[in-house]
């Protein structure tokens, strides 16, 4: 890249220079690559989509909190004429916003395909998980008489529970279901699937140790360990029904349908395509030679269609989140009589080069 590349570079969405472009065209560029081959545009679209992921679950998250305390406080106050003593709010709020702080370095994937800013979906997917969590909460509060609190008589005879010791129990479920919801709001497919930073479980796992410690001896009439237990059985069962209600929306809506990209999966196969070292040594038995990789190239090809019949959409969605199968492009391989095009079937993710192209048209030849 020269400095005459430099206008172009500039006015490109995503100038690339390579790393020895002159200063110009490097000033101008947005991107530079500082080793041999495009492998690094490879790895700068996985980590932006991973940014992107990051983003998408933190906004996510933060709109369904705000839905969920938005609805069941208005409820609780217009409807059961129990209001909620503001110090809990506070402290809900602060408690959110602290254990949320590592969400910036949380281990995420990257969509297979390219994602975009749409409020509307933002919007719907916080709207699912808030209103769950709100349906949630009530449900507890409506519970309470049923044993999962101690002192709280029936509704028909003391009507709805608006007592300290209830709002303690109403601010611990609130705060701990509030937290439990991250690892819902992050997770592409079943939250137990997708494993988090071990900076953001450490973080909202203190959360719920500090908010129930507060519930159990600060607060005025304190909660009893057997109540607390109740409440953190109860929103981990909330926990896992809110992330199946999340999978039927994404099913619905086609919500992030597109998987993700599986770097580990890419790596195996770039391994397994790897040029061989006899490669560089002059061919003494060509026959042999093209037999071998023919035979190489057919055992790739096995393997890949016995990978996606056995991978069907319910395994494929319920890790992922994928609702479509494994998309396919087709190669057109050179050769064949009278030059008569072939197609052959490669996975999207596959990196194609002249090497392998070679090699996947030896079989067809």
């Amino acid at each position: 890249d020269g400095v005459n590349d430099a206008p172009a570079l500039s006015a490109a969405q995503c100038g690339i220079a390579v790393d020895d472009a002159t200063d110009a065209a490097k000033n101008a560029a947005a991107m530079i690559l500082t080793t041999e081959g495009l492998s690094a545009v490879f790895g700068a679209v996985v980590e932006s989509r991973k940014i992107f992921a990051r983003l998408f679950s933190y906004v996510s998250y933060r709109m369904a909190t705000t839905i969920q305390i938005l609805i069941y406080l208005s409820v609780l106050v217009y409807a059961f004429d129990c209001c909620l003593d503001p110090l809990y709010v506070i402290l809900l709020a602060l408690l959110n916003d602290v254990t949320l702080l590592p969400i910036a370095e949380d281990r995420q994937t990257a969509s297979a395909e390219p994602e975009h800013a749409n409020i509307g979906v933002v919007l719907g997917f916080s709207l699912c998980l808030g209103a769950m969590q709100s349906l949630a909460s009530l449900v507890f509060y409506l519970s309470m008489d049923n044993g999962l609190i101690d002192g709280i008589a029936p509704h028909d005879e003391a009507g709805y529970p608006t007592s300290v010791h209830a709002q303690n129990a109403i601010w611990l479920q609130v705060s701990i279901a509030a937290e439990f919801l991250i690892f819902a709001a992050r997770a592409p497919g079943l939250f137990f699937l997708s494993r988090p930073s071990n900076e953001l479980l450490v973080s909202t796992t203190l959360g719920n140790i500090v908010a129930t410690l507060l519930a159990l001896y600060a607060f005025a009439d304190p909660l009893s360990w057997s109540e607390v237990g109740t409440i953190w059985l109860y929103d981990i069962i909330v926990l896992f029904v809110v992330d199946f209600t999340k999978m039927a929306y994404k099913l619905i809506s086609n919500h992030g349908g597109a998987g993700i990209i599986d770097e580990a999966t890419i790596e195996e196969e770039n391994l397994k395509l790897r040029k061989p070292a006899e490669e560089s040594e002059p061919v003494v038995e060509f026959a042999k030679t093209v037999e071998k990789h023919r035979a190489s190239v057919r055992m790739i090809a096995e393997g890949a269609q016995a990978k996606s019949r056995k991978s069907g959409l319910s395994k494929s969605f319920i890790a992922t989140g994928n609702t479509s199968r494994v998309s396919q492009k087709s190669f057109r391989a050179p050769g064949g009589a009278a030059g008569a095009k072939k197609s052959i079937k490669v996975d999207s993710l596959h990196k194609m080069t002249p090497g392998t192209a070679a090699r996947l048209s030896t079989m067809y030849k």
